[in-house]
């Protein structure tokens, strides 16, 4: 498993990059939101968060291993979850990353079909099949703020009986993973913990922060 690299960009096409890795150069496979920002690094160094694959069937021949790369891991791990989805494969989920990763999920949390049938690829009937399926996966990527957190113990001044310990704790540790403070995942804690509402889920606590924020701005 590749994970991550790291190289000097030599150019930048429009799906793929070729970065020289001493003694190699090699060729990753990158999303269009990704792109516009390399394509100003030509020359440059740059580390890619990656996912290896294999491209062809085994009808066909011939099998291609294949790396896709990202400028941070929350986005490789979003682009992992997208390609859960029937029909969404690694060439489509690409071509439809030309938004930041947030954005697309708060398309997706909003169960905005229309306007995520228009990202490229993406038709009416696999937006319905990407809200349908993803709708509850992707609530934290919605929340991303920017940069890359370690994770901690969660304290919360909110009312914890209205959630089990374990849910609040993955909750802290799934804003803190796409950028959120400690303090900042604190206070959204205590915000949905303050009412009445009991949480069972991680996704069911991720939600409500959505909507508090999305009712905020």
């Amino acid at each position: 498993m590749i994970s991550l690299v790291r190289g000097i960009v030599r150019s930048v096409g429009d799906e793929e990059l070729t970065l020289a890795v001493d003694p190699c150069e090699i060729d990753v496979l990158i999303p269009e939101s990704a792109r516009r920002q390399l394509q100003a690094k030509v020359g440059e160094l740059v580390v890619l968060h990656t996912l290896f694959y294999i491209e062809g069937n085994t009808m066909g021949g011939k099998m291609t291993p294949r790396l896709v790369g990202f400028l941070n891991a929350v986005d490789r791990e979003f682009f992992d979850t997208f390609c859960s989805v029937d029909g969404v494969g690694v060439r489509k989920a690409l071509r439809a990353m030309v938004r930041p990763v947030r954005e697309l999920a708060r398309t997706i949390q909003d169960q905005d079909v229309k306007t995520l049938a228009t990202y490229p690829g993406i038709g009416e009937a696999t937006a319905e099949r990407i809200v349908a399926k993803l709708r509850r996966k992707v609530g934290k990527f919605a929340l991303i703020v920017g940069g890359i957190a370690a994770e901690t113990s969660a304290l919360t001044n909110g009312q914890a009986e209205n959630a089990e310990p374990d849910v609040i704790r993955d909750t802290f540790a799934a804003l803190l993973s796409v950028g959120h403070s400690e303090s900042q995942a604190r206070a959204a804690l205590d915000v949905v913990l303050s009412g009445k509402k009991k949480y069972r889920t991680v996704a069911d606590m991720i939600d409500a922060i959505y909507l508090q924020r999305r009712d905020a701005e």
